[in-house]
């Protein structure tokens, strides 16, 4: 191609503001010098401009603006998808113009930016629980509970509330029916750790209201208890929709006093149990 050609062409090609890598200022420059051919741009007050934006770009002339969405980040197909925005905003087809061409690849697509992200979180959530505790004369326990989380960006107040099926367990050959109704109120932090999964914890307050009764003896004496301890969470939620998020919680409770359990004419034949270990799982429903 002559020198002078170079120079026609150059000088149809108006300089275009380019940010970030991909697509490069050159690989725009060229494309664009391409798309032109031998017609002059028109005169504009800005330079056409090309962003990158990570799993998309955006390209700006003329008072245009048009997001792609690109997440293989081919930038040569960005070179020449922005140059054929730029190139028409500039120099607009006299006829009316019909359909929007495609972009040059079928994973070129335009989007419309995201709705803003309220700072402010709400949800609900039901799950099953189970509840065990290591050395303990009871066993497992299964049951349901209910879940309330407010909070502003990363930080917030969460509550649980439960009930569990009742559970034997033998302490000095008397067997003890006993049955647990979990009852909590934690601070609670999240993190995203991508656009769908969250990790959150939590540590806080368990107030356990609890009853005892001894079923093998003549009267089946029974006691009302509550458990006073301390709470520690750790959930991780998956969210499937905009609104509703499978989870799954880990959670420990320790309890610095235990009640002795005293039945006549034996005596004292064990205690409650100070640590209990537990799991969740349900589904959240995200109100804000």
């Amino acid at each position: 191609m002559s020198p002078l050609l170079l120079g026609l062409l150059a000088a149809a090609a108006p300089p275009v503001a380019v940010t970030g890598d991909c697509p490069g200022a050159e690989a725009v420059t060229a494309a664009l010098r391409s798309a032109l051919g031998s017609d002059a741009a028109v005169g504009v007050s800005e330079s056409p401009r090309v962003s990158d934006l990570g799993d998309r770009f955006s390209v700006a002339a003329a008072g245009q603006v048009q997001q792609y969405a690109d997440p293989a980040r081919d930038c040569d197909e960005r070179a020449r998808a922005a140059a054929v925005f730029i190139a028409l905003a500039l120099n607009p087809p006299l006829a009316p113009p019909g359909p929007a061409p495609a972009p040059p690849d079928a994973t070129l697509r335009a989007v419309a930016p995201p709705p803003p992200v309220s700072a402010r979180w709400l949800d609900l959530a039901v799950a099953a629980r189970a509840d065990g505790g290591p050395g303990q004369a009871v066993g497992p326990a299964i049951g349901a509970e209910i879940h309330a989380a407010a909070g502003w960006r990363w930080f917030g107040v969460a509550a649980t509330a439960g009930v569990l099926a009742p559970s034997d367990g033998t302490y000095a050959s008397v067997t003890v029916h006993q049955q647990r109704f979990p009852l909590s109120l934690a601070l609670t932090a999240r993190r995203n750790l991508s656009e769908r999964l969250a990790l959150a914890g939590a540590v806080g307050a368990a107030l356990v209201p609890l009853t005892l009764r001894a079923t093998a003896l003549e009267g089946g004496p029974s006691q009302t208890r509550l458990d006073a301890g301390i709470r520690f969470a750790v959930e991780l939620r998956f969210r499937a929709t905009q609104r509703l998020a499978p989870f799954v919680d880990l959670h420990a409770e320790l309890f610095p006093r235990a009640y002795e359990l005293q039945v006549d004419p034996l005596g004292i034949i064990g205690s409650t149990g100070r640590f209990w270990i537990g799991v969740s799982a349900g589904v959240a429903f995200e109100a804000l």
